[in-house]
């Protein structure tokens, strides 16, 4: 009886045991198709989100593909505009300057005199006692390769008309002007000094700037003056530019000029430039016994023949101001105290 019992419980215990067992079998299996489930979920769901990403990405690229064409197009169409505002613009600056050069060459100053050191002093005290309550009379300081548009505003240009202003850029001193204008175009004109304007400077105000011309026209200064001829030059040594304390008259034979042509044109040409070249010699001979004996000197002013004065600044000391004057002066009759006298003569430009 007893092993009978025993035999009973063994068998219950290994029935029960085997059904704790497939059940576990059977969760184990619903558990593991729920995770894929779940994965292939999960991937769906990824799939649908870079779809959504990929779709996304095609219409930004969509409207900047678009809008890179519009720029390229707007591009295309601005320089397109932009050549032909540049066409438009060279087309008017070529007639704004067919416009000037025939309205310059039509235009004439109302007067050119030269004024002397005591016309020019007279002239001076004239323009001083112009006054005009209106503040409306303008004075401008143009150093040498200064234009009027250089140096006065943008907005100021529009008061002088383009007559004068076209005269004004026609002159190019190698001293620089000085400009007197009335708005009203009572006074209208241009002073060349005998010595460089040194600063830019401009005022519209009751009266005339004149002081600081008349302070560089009062300034004494130690002054060489060569006036430069093939075969006659002139030396002279101012101390304080009011006369010659030196005077060097060099003269040379020099042949004349020969315009037959062929072989004996060039070798009377030949001889001529070696009796140019002597000549020169002899100037600078005199002049490095001049420089000796006056030392200090502040500016040299030279005139003359073109080729010669340029030959003369090659071989002049470089610490030395240099002035070239235009004005062709014939060393024929002459004398040193007209010499100087032209020298440091001013130019006056009616306008």
């Amino acid at each position: 009886m007893t092993d009978k019992i025993a035999a009973k419980k063994k068998l219950t215990r290994e029935v029960t045991a085997d059904g704790k067992k497939g059940l576990g079998t059977i969760l184990g299996k619903i558990s593991g198709k729920d995770r894929l489930e779940l994965e292939i979920y999960r991937l769906n769901s990824r799939v649908v989100e870079l779809d959504l990403s990929l779709q996304s990405a095609k219409t930004q690229l969509e409207k900047k593909e678009a809008l890179a064409r519009q720029a390229v197009s707007d591009r295309q169409e601005a320089e397109s505009r932009l050549n032909q505002e540049l066409v438009r613009t060279h087309t008017l600056s070529h007639e704004l300057e067919t416009i000037r050069e025939e309205a310059q060459g039509k235009l004439e100053f109302r007067g050119v005199e030269t004024l002397s050191q005591s016309a020019v002093k007279a002239y001076l005290s004239k323009l001083k006692s112009f006054q005009s309550p209106a503040n409306d009379l303008l004075t401008v300081y143009l150093p040498p390769g200064t234009r009027l548009s250089a140096v006065i505003p943008e907005k100021t240009p529009g008061l002088v008309e383009e007559e004068t202003r076209s005269l004004l850029d026609r002159l190019d001193p190698e001293t620089g002007m000085v400009f007197f204008y009335d708005l009203h175009r009572m006074i209208s004109e241009a002073i060349v000094p005998p010595v460089p304007i040194a600063f830019p400077s401009w005022q519209i105000k009751d009266s005339f700037e004149i002081a600081p011309l008349e302070e560089s026209l009062n300034t004494d200064y130690r002054m060489l003056v060569l006036v430069l001829h093939a075969g006659e030059s002139f030396i002279g040594f101012a101390p304080d530019a009011r006369f010659f304390d030196t005077e060097e008259l060099i003269k040379s034979s020099v042949k004349e000029k020969h315009s037959k042509g062929g072989f004996s044109q060039r070798r009377f040409e030949r001889l001529r430039e070696e009796d140019i070249a002597h000549h020169m010699d002899k100037v600078f001979e005199t002049l490095k016994k001049v420089l000796e004996e006056n030392p200090g000197i502040d500016r040299v002013i030279m005139s003359g023949d073109f080729q010669l004065i340029r030959e003369a600044q090659k071989r002049l000391p470089l610490n030395l101001e240099i002035i070239e004057k235009p004005t062709d002066i014939k060393m024929e009759k002459i004398s040193g105290e007209e010499i100087l006298r032209t020298i440091l003569s001013c130019r006056r430009y009616l306008l």
